[in-house]
């Protein structure tokens, strides 16, 4: 008798770990950036100086630089910055239990991005001082740092006391719907929104110890956000393709780590689907943990493309018709958030693909998309909004509306030194890059009319 019910707890033991990691008891919620209040940013203040009072923030920044070749460059870029993320959150919040990791949405702010009130006093702090470059201002406000040697934090806007344009939220919607596979995605990400913020902060952020700046976590926490949005628009939330860090990528990859931030050999299948095992929070944009753990995950091994096609890069050609699904699974708030805010707003609105984190604009951005763009264009970039059909509306073949909005800054080129330092290969980040432009041209050159 005992024998049998051995037997059959092993074998219910094995069919746990076949379905992959348990789901959360509870939820944690990522707020945007943009709606905390000065409370919530000094709260945040607190941690991040006990924190580097104990040295945690240097350890960050020094496990980031030794570890900088194999989580860049590669599709283990978004599993490694996802657990990375979710170790600083977890560490501070044994000093403050209420303590989230908020995100960053750059594109709020992407025409001007030194006016986002993200960079005020009260929250990240804006440049550095003329002579020093040292942070005078915000939450890290003469803060100092021993990685790789004693410093105080700094910041160095990319255009003097200004920052260049960044990615429009037009742009990172049309890698969301287009991309089919994770490789892609992760390229045009690595290569456009990533980069941009990284080097128009300059300073700390343009160095491999950028985690020393706090601005690191939320603007990687957003990046996490718009992989979500991904995972959840294709319906593709244990897709691992491409070359991971090291060789062809395989969900049993062990996730690099140094000593100094252990994961305790975490896999990438651990971090692959938000509200399973250890990865126990959602954002308050985006669409919610899935009721069950997708299928097709544990004990995979091997590279897992699930169908998905590396068109390298570069997204300009083929119909997506799985976007924009949302899987079906949009929770709201989902479980104890922590008191870290509520996951309000409208649940459908979660469902409208877009790069922006603003429910009401997704709307806007979607309908005008629709109404300015022929089929063929709106398959070609947009395929997640469906196939329509009409010519092309430019401007110039009507009267543009009083409301009509400022053209779409064009995207800024990665420098060759960022290039360099990141081991990418030149021509594939032109590509991409000269992809971005073509999006911008065409909804320029439409009658579209941006809501952002």
């Amino acid at each position: 008798m005992k024998f049998s019910l051995s037997l059959a707890l092993v074998a219910l033991a094995a069919v746990g770990s076949a379905q992959g990691p348990q789901r959360c008891s509870g939820m944690r919620v990522r707020r945007n950036a943009a709606s905390l209040s000065p409370q919530d940013w000094q709260s945040i203040a607190n941690v991040l100086r006990q924190m580097n009072d104990d040295g945690a923030i240097s350890r960050f920044g020094a496990s980031h630089d030794r570890l900088f070749s194999r989580v860049h460059g590669n599709t283990c870029f978004f599993p490694f910055h996802r657990r990375y993320v979710l170790e600083f959150e977890n560490i501070a919040r044994r000093y403050d239990p209420n303590f989230t990791v908020p995100y960053w949405d750059a594109t709020e702010s992407f025409r001007n991005p030194a006016a986002d009130p993200v960079l005020s006093n009260n929250g990240l702090g804006g440049n550095g001082g003329s002579n020093d470059r040292c942070l005078g201002s915000g939450i890290q406000s003469n803060m100092q740092v021993t990685y790789p040697n004693n410093h105080c934090l700094r910041r160095s806007f990319n255009q003097g006391d200004s920052i260049g344009a960044w990615y429009a939220p037009e742009i990172i919607s049309s890698y969301i719907q287009s991309d089919t596979s994770l490789s892609t995605f992760r390229e045009n990400i690595e290569y456009s929104i990533h980069g941009a913020v990284h080097l128009g902060l300059g300073g700390e952020m343009d160095t491999g110890y950028a985690a020393q700046d706090f601005s690191f976590m939320v603007h990687h926490a957003n990046l996490d956000r718009l992989w979500w949005d991904w995972q959840n628009s294709h319906n593709s939330f244990l897709m691992y393709d491409g070359t991971g860090s090291n060789g062809p990528a395989s969900l049993s990859d062990l996730i690099p780590e140094d000593s100094s931030v252990p994961f305790n050999g975490a896999t990438v299948e651990s971090v692959m689907v938000l509200g399973y095992g250890n990865v126990c929070y959602t954002y308050d944009s985006s669409a919610g943990a899935p009721q069950s753990y997708p299928s097709g995950g544990s004990n995979n091994g091997g590279n897992n493309n699930n169908g998905g096609n590396n068109n390298g890069g570069n997204n300009n050609g083929g119909n997506n018709n799985s976007a924009n699904n949302a899987n079906g699974n949009n929770n709201g708030n989902n479980g104890n958030n922590n008191g870290n805010g509520n996951n309000n707003g409208n649940n459908n609105n979660r469902s409208v693909t877009s790069g922006s984190s603003n429910l009401a604009s997704r709307v806007l951005e979607n309908q005008g998309i629709q109404n300015s763009l022929d089929s063929d264009i709106i398959n070609r970039f947009f395929p997640g909004l469906g196939r329509r059909s009409g010519a092309l509306k430019r401007r110039g073949s009507q009267a543009q509306p009083s409301n009509c909005g400022e053209p779409i800054p064009f995207p800024p080129r990665l420098t060759p030194e960022w290039i360099h330092m990141h081991g990418y290969d030149p021509e594939r980040v032109e590509c991409a890059h000269k992809n971005a432009c073509e999006i911008v041209e065409t909804l320029n050159n439409s009658t579209y009319t941006s809501p952002y």
